[in-house]
């Protein structure tokens, strides 16, 4: 008896601690909803478990497996300026660029997004693209 209260306890630990990491993140991968989803229990937790597997039947489950990153809409804008730099569009270094002023990010924003798709997950909207 109490082997299984501490292995229910070690897995709704697991589960909080997975499913806070995603409520507290702009950005989460698939697999860490798969890694949550191998500790849930089916009686206790149908509710999340459907919400998941909704989910993956939108995304497709090979590439939910290989991993699709979700972004957080009210994270969308800084998450492509942030891009921008990571591809080597602009030197985050020179600051003498008068384009670092310049940009209009909202407008950068809205053109990458014609490359993702959109989903509501866990009550806010995400960006992802497979």
């Amino acid at each position: 008896m109490v082997g299984y209260l501490v292995k229910n306890v070690m897995n709704l630990i697991q589960i909080v601690s997975v499913k806070e990491r995603i409520i507290m993140s702009d950005i989460f991968d698939s697999r860490e909803l798969l890694d949550e989803l191998k500790t849930l229990d089916e009686e206790y937790d149908e509710e999340r478990i459907e919400e998941i597997e909704e989910l993956i039947e939108e995304v497709g489950r090979d590439n939910f497996e290989m991993g699709v990153a979700f972004i957080r809409e009210n994270y969308w804008v800084q998450y492509c300026e942030d891009t921008a730099y990571d591809f080597g569009y602009l030197d985050r270094q020179d600051d003498s660029n008068p384009l670092h002023y310049h940009i209009d990010w909202e407008g950068w924003a809205d053109a990458v997004a014609m490359d993702y798709n959109q989903t509501e997950f866990d009550g806010d909207n995400y960006y992802w693209r497979a």
